[in-house]
């Protein structure tokens, strides 16, 4: 222990000079930059950045074929045990690391753990303790222990293999090294059980991989703000369920604007107000589908919701998702891509179809800035393919994979454009398929959500419009009726950062832990829930950050195609120094007039379609906060009962619920569809 002791101080002296961004940077920017928020300035970004996309390069390679194989040797079960046998043999490392913080409650938790695992747990071959005594893992590291010691955290780095990195998680993970026992076994078979431990315990990588790659523009930045809140977590110990479950959170009753009026109006219903996010009272519109039981929180938390989605089939394998033998409905989709424009990137889709050659095609449309894999296109994609139809996803139109696809000058957000070559995608992809399988579809279906929707029913009014019949059926859950008040309405919420407390590095910390922790339980999670486990508070914190992301992606995008030589500090100074109506005054309005964006860029552009077609249905809740309760009386006007309004669930947090579930999948049937098309 004295050794031990010494060398810590040893550390700590070495880089007692480094300087870590332990308060709160706050550069002229309007909006927050993670990355300075919780790390040092970046002061070897370009060499990091190398290395980053070399090891992305790696893991292609090399990296990932060894996890498939490895994953396709051994089922979950195997792989389960044998990370908690390293789990189990890492005891020292968290009971040192526990004494030097003088987290003597750690000491014990994590003993007590050892002995119930290592008995009970045949080895520690089964996470006895979590299971069975609420004992669940703290997973301390000497890393956490050097923090104690007041070791700052220094340059942020990206090494090969490793990634990030800091400089005293550096020394942090050597002496993690040196306190874990199989360090001391050399042999060759100890050997290839330490390669073999390794590989195990590494393949949560490839999902995360993936993910980042193909969700975000610049996987760069993104992993670098995971990194540095992992990190404060870590040492935080927000990890804990018990320290989480200890906070209280002073601000849930905060409101962004009038905190007396909300609190009114959530016992009277919901109102639209000039400067409140909720939704008006729906005493004039009745809905057409109650949700029971649905116990509304308020609209932004409860459009969360919409997360549950994902988990309405949670499929099981024994296989790890990267075992060539798990055979979930996500392997069946496959990868294409085709041009919109000439001489620019192609842009790429996803599609499964079925044996039958003559079977109906739907087209899927994602939310605002979602690309091909997000997570709701696949359910949605099952859906379909359940009731027989094979199945294309794009992304979003606002989004940078389909912008990179189309002419350098040209930037979305004009509908009435952009929909100009989202038909031209969709003719392609389908005589792509046509060509390529022999395929003839006779019936189409394109379905959208949320702007998604918007753009599928501008779609069906340019159709309308030229009298072309490329698409027969028409589905929209959630469009906004005014793009620009759903503008507004999303900038409110990116917003509202600027207006929380001074501890603001803390609660995105806690906040970020409980989005962890929620994903890790999802399973908890299901149709019986009462309420999602945040505030009103945390709720705008999480929206914030996806929609800004999103738009940010999209900018990083223009930037760089007018000035590929672009420093990144200027992209990234214009990025958090805009929202999306600085969007539309930065890029949109170098072609179009603010009156032009304004009163295109609505619904009741397009009534002639919605009030002489009956090729469309649209799925909308009474609490959207997107959309008012004056938009949808006027949507009703026109589309009479091919508008179905639920009571709750706010911008599309009633996708989960049985009743939409049921009167969708009515909607798709295709036997009802042959009945209803015989009827005309």
């Amino acid at each position: 222990m004295k050794k031990l002791t010494a060398l810590i101080l040893l550390l700590n002296i070495i880089i007692s000079n480094i300087v870590c961004a332990d308060e709160l940077i706050k550069p002229n920017l309007k909006y927050p930059s993670y990355s300075a928020l919780y790390l040092n300035e970046d002061k070897f970004e370009d060499i990091n950045r190398k290395v980053f996309y070399l090891n992305l390069k790696l893991n292609k390679l090399f990296v990932k074929r060894v996890h498939i194989l490895w994953a396709s040797l051994f089922p979950n079960f195997v792989i389960d045990s044998l990370n908690s046998v390293y789990s189990n043999i890492q005891y020292p490392k968290r009971l040192v690391s526990s004494l030097l913080q003088h987290d003597f409650e750690a000491v014990k938790h994590e003993t007590k753990r050892f002995f119930i695992n290592t008995t009970l747990g045949v080895a520690g071959l089964m996470d006895v303790a979590d299971k069975f005594f609420d004992l669940e893992l703290y997973n301390e590291d000497m890393e956490q222990a050097l923090a104690k010691c007041k070791v700052k955290c220094g340059n942020y780095l990206v090494l090969p293999f490793v990634s990030s990195i800091t400089t005293r998680d550096m020394y942090g993970r050597i002496l993690d090294f040196l306190l874990t026992p199989t360090t001391y076994i050399a042999s060759p078979v100890a050997a290839a059980v330490k390669l073999g431990l390794l590989i195990n315990r590494t393949m949560f990588i490839q999902p995360i991989v993936k993910m980042v790659e193909s969700s975000f523009v610049d996987p760069y930045d993104v992993a670098k703000k995971f990194y540095g809140v992992e990190k404060y977590i870590k040492l935080s110990n927000y990890d804990r369920k018990n320290v989480l479950a200890s906070i209280k959170d002073d601000y849930d009753e905060v409101d962004l604007t009038d905190n007396k009026t909300e609190k009114v109006l959530q016992v009277k219903g919901s109102i639209k107000g000039e400067n409140l996010i909720v939704s008006m009272p729906n005493d004039e519109l009745k809905a057409d589908i109650v949700l029971n039981d649905f116990n509304p929180q308020n609209p932004i938390l409860d459009s969360m919701r919409t997360a549950l989605f994902d988990i309405i089939e949670d499929e099981r394998s024994i296989w790890n998702e990267n075992a060539i033998w798990n055979r979930n409905f996500n392997k069946k989709i496959k990868t294409a891509s085709v041009e919109i424009t000439p001489n620019n990137d192609k842009y790429q889709f996803r599609y499964v179809l079925q044996k039958d050659k003559k079977s109906p095609l739907v087209i899927i449309f994602p939310s605002i800035g979602e690309g091909i894999n997000s997570s709701h296109n696949n359910i949605m994609a099952k859906m379909f393919y359940k009731q027989g139809y094979s199945v294309v996803i794009i992304g979003s139109h606002f989004q940078w994979e389909f912008l990179k696809s189309l002419d350098k000058d040209y930037k979305v957000g004009f509908i009435k454009d952009d929909v100009k070559y989202i038909d031209k995608l969709i003719n392609n992809i389908i005589s792509y398929l046509s060509n390529r399988y022999d395929r003839v579809f006779l019936d189409r279906t394109a379905i959208g959500t949320s702007l998604g929707a918007y753009a599928v029913l501008f779609l069906a009014n340019e159709q309308y419009e030229k009298g072309a019949n490329n698409i027969d059926k028409f589905i929209a859950i959630c469009p906004p009726y005014e793009l620009m008040y759903a503008v507004k309405q999303i900038d409110k919420i990116i917003e509202s950062w600027q207006r929380y407390p001074n501890d603001f590095k803390q609660k995105v910390a806690i906040t970020t832990a409980k989005v962890l922790r929620a994903y890790k339980e999802k399973e908890k999670l299901n149709k019986s829930f009462k309420t999602l486990p945040f505030s009103n508070y945390e709720a705008k914190l999480i929206s914030a950050f996806v929609f800004h992301q999103k738009l940010s992606d999209l900018i990083y995008i223009i930037e760089k195609r007018k000035n590929k030589n672009m420093d990144n500090k200027i992209t990234y100074n214009m990025i958090y120094n805009s929202n999306f109506q600085d969007y539309i005054k930065n890029y949109l309005l170098e072609k179009y007039s603010y009156d032009e964006i304004e009163n295109t860029n609505t619904l009741s552009a397009i009534s002639n379609y919605l009030i002489n077609k009956d090729n469309y249905k649209i799925y909308h809740s009474l609490d959207d906060y997107l959309t008012n309760k004056n938009q949808l009386k006027e949507l009703k006007s026109y589309c009479d009962d091919k508008l179905v309004l639920f009571n709750n669930g706010a911008h599309l947090g009633f996708l989960y619920r049985d009743e939409f579930i049921n009167a969708l999948t009515q909607e798709i049937n295709i036997e009802n569809r042959k009945l209803a098309q015989t009827k005309k």
